[in-house]
């Protein structure tokens, strides 16, 4: 199990989350348009309280891409658990879709919490296959890509115009899961890397006890600005941009 804090990192698990397919999908609408790359660094906010830093990373070359996000514990949290997140995942972007490669995520933590999941996609046969801490084999009907793999796909829908987005998620143990999300309205936000116009998605549960919400920046290319999960009555979790290490970029195969 992930440890809350480390997980909330990935409360882009908001975004959270691994195999995706779009009730309309940008595919579909002919709308992914380039590939937004850049670099930038995240605070993680506990109850208001500094928690964690996190720092996600998407280049791309020749075609290849790379999705990389890091994120370590700090302050009070890391005196307790000197934790530490390491995911990847790697695609093919042919300047219309995007292909799946292979996925890993790596968690170290005091206390028992270490995490290691691998995963291997096979688009044209819709196998996936796992070589972490389970070894596992699925075929999964329809589009399937990792957790981080989605949480772009998301971005991207959203910056194609989309409203209404579900997705089907491969978790690392081979279990699949359903994500929606729905485009709430737009606010203009300020944080330390400057105060930007944003769309807000909201994600739809089942629960009004937990709440996830994101803020898009289409000045940034909607990378997200701010990510927000809480847990009513109990604690919240904040991801907020603090910086910007490269700007944003529209990456397409061949320019």
């Amino acid at each position: 199990m992930r440890y809350c804090l480390l997980a909330a990192l990935l409360v882009f698990a908001l975004m959270t989350s691994a195999v995706g397919e779009e009730k309309t999908s940008s595919a579909e609408k002919g709308a992914v348009v380039g590939i937004p790359e850049f670099s930038a660094d995240y605070e993680l906010r506990r109850n208001n309280t500094r928690a964690a830093r996190l720092t996600r990373t998407l280049e791309c070359e020749d075609g290849e891409c790379r999705f990389s996000s890091e994120g370590r514990t700090v302050g009070f949290a890391d005196l307790l658990l000197r934790g530490r997140i390491s995911e990847y995942t790697r695609f093919r972007f042919d300047g219309e879709a995007i292909e799946p490669r292979d996925y890993s995520y790596r968690q170290r933590a005091r206390g028992d919490n270490n995490e290691y999941v691998r995963l291997f996609f096979h688009p044209r046969t819709g196998r996936v296959s796992s070589r972490g801490d389970e070894d596992w084999q699925a075929t999964v009907d329809g589009e399937a890509m990792d957790e981080l793999l989605s949480q772009l796909r998301l971005l991207l829908a959203v910056r194609a115009g989309e409203t209404e987005m579900e997705f089907t998620v491969v978790e690392g143990g081979g279990d699949l899961d359903a994500y929606r999300f729905e485009v709430v309205g737009e606010e203009r936000i300020e944080t330390d890397a400057g105060t930007y116009d944003t769309v807000k998605v909201k994600r739809v549960r089942g629960s009004a006890k937990r709440i996830t919400e994101m803020w898009f920046a289409p000045e940034l290319e909607y990378i997200p600005l701010v990510v927000r999960h809480e847990r009513v009555d109990r604690e919240s979790y904040t991801a907020t941009l603090v910086e910007l290490k490269e700007e944003p970029r529209v990456y397409m195969p061949g320019e």
